[in-house]
């Protein structure tokens, strides 16, 4: 019986490896942007920052110097803001919705690759008055989680080229 569930395990491995099958973002974004330089208006965002570490641990070199690098993203637009969605009757907020929206190009040399593409990621969280600390954490929280899902969106759109 064991030797049968190997034998079907590695009969279905060898129909998904001969097929081309490859899980989605295990490519290697290395052997097409070896060098990239990430202009942007504001350094200091979650979104800046988020993308920068994803491109370091994809094995791609972020460089400073635009000269220097083949491939230039170009942040056109790293937008977040949270607004109220509902209030309690004693008018105070009970619930916020976080907003963050990416405009991004990206140029080899000076031709436009991929043109002004949009990301926009929203998620709401309950708010306690009581719990303001707590709720200040969880917004931070969604804020980075907002900008890593921006992020990989734009790797796996980058692994495409």
């Amino acid at each position: 019986m064991i030797f049968l569930k190997q034998l079907t395990f590695v009969i279905c491995l060898l129909f998904l490896t001969g097929c081309g099958f490859e899980l989605q973002n295990t490519g290697d974004l290395k052997q097409t942007i070896n060098i990239i330089h990430i202009q942007t208006n504001d350094p200091y965002t979650v979104f800046y920052r988020n993308i920068k570490n994803q491109f370091r641990e994809s094995g791609v070199r972020v460089t400073d110097d635009r000269e220097e690098a083949a491939y230039v993203l170009v942040i056109e637009k790293d937008f977040s803001n949270d607004r109220v969605l509902s209030i309690s009757a004693q008018n105070t907020p009970k619930e916020y919705e976080i907003v963050y929206q990416v405009q991004w190009s990206l140029f080899k040399d000076k031709t436009q690759l991929i043109s002004s593409v949009k990301h926009l990621e929203l998620q709401d969280y309950s708010f306690d008055q009581n719990q303001l600390l707590g709720k200040s954490k969880e917004a931070e929280f969604i804020m980075d989680s907002l900008a890593t899902r921006i992020s990989r969106a734009v790797l796996a759109r980058l692994g495409t080229i």
